[in-house]
């Protein structure tokens, strides 16, 4: 074959095949999925959560959000001995590489908010969030949401855990509970209450007027002017028929 021909093959291959592997090795975790997937209990949960989830699946890997050096070379981690593990773990998780280990408080928020900025900000200025940001007991981002399996959390199934009545909470915005919100879910709570004792209010006789529109408002004044005109007429016919 021609020395061209090679230069085109060699050529072709940075091109296509090396970044298609590369990507593979990066979706795989690197050297932290495979010691962390080697290990067992606690420390091999978070692989195993990891595989499969939305994050993997969009190339989210250990080193985005907890730093380390995912290159180290591990060989066969089977035939590493004590001491060499040690050393290759001293490597992946330096500081020098910026491993931060758990993000929390303020520092999750910020590395979330680098993918999700629009959630976070909403549930920072929110009740919840405060309280987690102020250290009072408030759920952080993956209290709810999930470290490494990344759900969406059924609501209310997932507030069960730290509310004990969670009626209406399907009808409020979880990521945005403010005093507003408190007051809304207290109206929530009566009117469900009232409708388990007495029944469902009829559904053409809503509460006026936060449930109905300007249109819807519009509509209804404009329906009673006609039949107050249209009463009036026939008062009116009636009368000039009796004369």
């Amino acid at each position: 074959m021609k020395r061209r021909n090679w230069i085109w093959i060699v050529f072709w291959m940075a091109v296509f095949v090396l970044p298609c592997s590369a990507g593979s090795a990066a979706q795989e975790g690197g050297a932290c999925a495979t010691c962390h997937g080697f290990l067992d209990g606690s420390l091999g949960k978070p692989v195993a959560e990891w595989k499969g989830s939305v994050h993997q699946q969009n190339g989210i890997t250990c080193t985005l959000c907890h730093g380390g050096n995912a290159d180290v070379e591990l060989g066969d981690i089977t035939d590493l001995s004590g001491e060499k593990f040690a050393e290759k773990k001293a490597s992946a998780m330096s500081k020098s590489y910026g491993f931060v280990g758990k993000p929390s408080g303020k520092d999750q928020f910020d590395l979330c908010a680098s993918c999700h900025s629009a959630s976070v900000d909403r549930y920072a200025g929110s009740i919840m969030g405060q309280a987690y940001l102020e250290d009072r007991g408030g759920p952080s981002c993956v209290a709810c949401h999930g470290a490494h399996d990344n759900v969406m959390p059924a609501v209310p199934e997932s507030c069960a855990g730290c509310h004990k009545d969670t009626t209406g909470f399907s009808q409020i915005d979880p990521m945005n509970v403010t005093e507003a919100t408190v007051n809304e879910l207290a109206r929530l709570r009566i009117r469900l209450a009232q409708e388990k004792t007495k029944g469902p209010r009829p559904p053409f006789a809503p509460p006026f007027p936060e449930e109905l529109d300007s249109y819807q408002i519009g509509l209804l004044s404009f329906g009673a002017v006609l039949v107050l005109f249209l009463i009036g007429y026939l008062i009116h016919a009636i009368l000039e028929k009796g004369r």
